[in-house]
């Protein structure tokens, strides 16, 4: 794995994965723990917790992110199939501007029904002149940069 600590003795996450602190666990396995969120968005939505410490996902080791991936359909099919929702989201928070509030990364399934009172779409803008064209050279550009350092 990286050179992130194993664990944060000050991460609620890590309290929970690591059982000192109560939650209603529903699967682990050596990567990952998976455990109902107290603050639902809507009854049955869970939290993905790497079992290490990592700040956010782009700390996330692939191997990690792997098996997280492998899981990940098993869960949101078992969540759907339990609180017969009507579909799902699976989201991640990465940085407080984005709506994270524990730093640890994680993943959210969060069940959806037809008549849930979250809001969605998000609202969308267009690019304009050649927008698209510099953002998508800068993105890889920064790809082929990471992809050096692996």
């Amino acid at each position: 794995m990286s050179n992130s600590p194993q664990s944060d003795p000050s991460c609620l996450f890590c309290k929970i994965s690591d059982g000192r602190i109560p939650s209603q666990r529903i699967y682990a396995d050596d990567f990952c723990t998976a455990f109902l969120d107290i603050n639902p968005v809507n009854h049955g939505h869970v939290l993905i917790v790497p079992r290490h410490h990592h700040k956010d996902i782009t700390e996330l080791p692939s191997e990690v992110a792997s098996q997280v991936a492998k899981v990940l359909p098993i869960l949101a099919k078992a969540v759907v199939r339990a609180t017969g929702a009507d579909g799902f989201n699976v989201i991640i928070n990465n940085g407080a501007v984005a709506g994270q509030t524990i730093f640890h990364g994680h993943w959210h399934i969060i069940p959806r029904f037809h008549d849930d009172s979250v809001n969605w779409p998000w609202p969308h803008s267009d690019y304009s002149g050649d927008q698209i064209h510099q953002i998508a050279f800068a993105i890889e550009r920064e790809l082929r940069s990471i992809q050096d350092l692996s």
